[in-house]
């Protein structure tokens, strides 16, 4: 029995004097992780090609403007956007009488001596005339895209001169014979032609106190919310008080709107009443309808 300690102590002592080698620690290595090396080889040569590339965009743009520039104009285009219907209310030989006569005809100049602004701004001036873009082609072509105006409304002076009236609020001329179905507007006007919108324009209280273009215009633009309407109405005839009276295309009868101002309240009357006595009597029987009156429609009946 007293070996056994001694052995205990040979064991304890080889134990706590045998300690075990630290293992040396592999570093993580991210495989898909380009090395700074490789990465700033990577970044200048991206670097170069854009050099290269930007370089050779200049180069480009360079000849092909000096190309240009030594080109002769051998052709004038005139596009020239119609409207839903087909519609032109100006033509290529109005542009091109426009920008050009016998004595100076742009066909034969060198590319860079054709006044390109000047051309631009002549085409503007044209009352028919929304948008114009005007630009030369690299083989020589002077290009005119033109869109037009589109009426939403047509009105007859006094004296005869007609004109129309565009989404926008611009006047602008009466050219060639297009049958347009438009609300047409008669009776005591005696408009100028304007060269700025009607939106604009009745910001002056003087010229909208005298002018009747702001009625007619956002008379039409009420309409045109409504398919009916538009269907319904015809002609439209101002009075010297500018009151409104609409002569419908169904029925015998005048429609009495009176001042251009609640409209929705008056044509709401209207639709109601129109609703209504369709189904107990004829249109036909009245000859006026009053929607000046708050809260109610006056008729007259005719007298037979």
């Amino acid at each position: 029995m007293e070996g056994i300690p001694s052995v205990a102590i040979l064991v304890n002592n080889y134990f706590e004097n045998t300690d075990p080698k630290p293992q040396a620690q592999t570093p993580e290595v991210n495989a898909g992780a380009p090395s700074k090396k490789k990465r700033r080889g990577r970044r200048i040569f991206i670097n170069v090609l854009a050099g290269l590339a930007g370089a050779a965009i200049i180069t480009l743009i360079v000849f092909s403007g000096n190309k240009q520039n030594a080109e002769v104009c051998w052709k004038v285009e005139v596009e020239i956007q119609k409207d839903a219907e087909g519609n032109s209310f100006i033509s290529e030989r109005e542009i091109l009488s426009a920008i050009q006569s016998k004595n100076d005809s742009l066909v034969g100049k060198k590319v860079v001596n054709i006044p390109i602004q000047k051309i631009h701004s002549t085409i503007s001036k044209n009352a028919c005339v929304k948008e114009a873009q005007v630009y030369t082609t690299v083989d020589g072509r002077l290009k005119i895209k033109i869109d037009q105006r589109t009426p939403i409304a047509r009105a007859f002076n006094n004296d005869g001169t007609s004109f129309y009236i565009d989404k926008d609020g611009f006047v602008f001329p009466v050219t060639g014979s297009n049958a347009l179905k438009l609300p047409v507007f008669v009776g005591n006007i005696q408009e100028k032609m304007i060269s700025e919108s009607v939106v604009e324009k009745r910001k002056d209280e003087k010229w909208a106190f005298h002018s009747m273009l702001d009625d007619m215009y956002y008379l039409t633009m009420h309409l045109r919310t409504d398919e009916f309407l538009m269907a319904q109405v015809d002609h439209v005839f101002i009075d010297a008080s500018r009151n409104v009276q609409i002569v419908p295309r169904v029925g015998d009868h005048r429609i009495y709107v009176g001042a251009v101002k609640d409209l929705n309240k008056k044509f709401k009357k209207l639709k109601k009443f129109y609703a209504s006595a369709l189904e107990t009597q004829d249109l036909n029987a009245f000859s006026s309808i009053h929607l000046e009156y708050e809260g109610q429609v006056v008729c007259e009946k005719k007298l037979y």
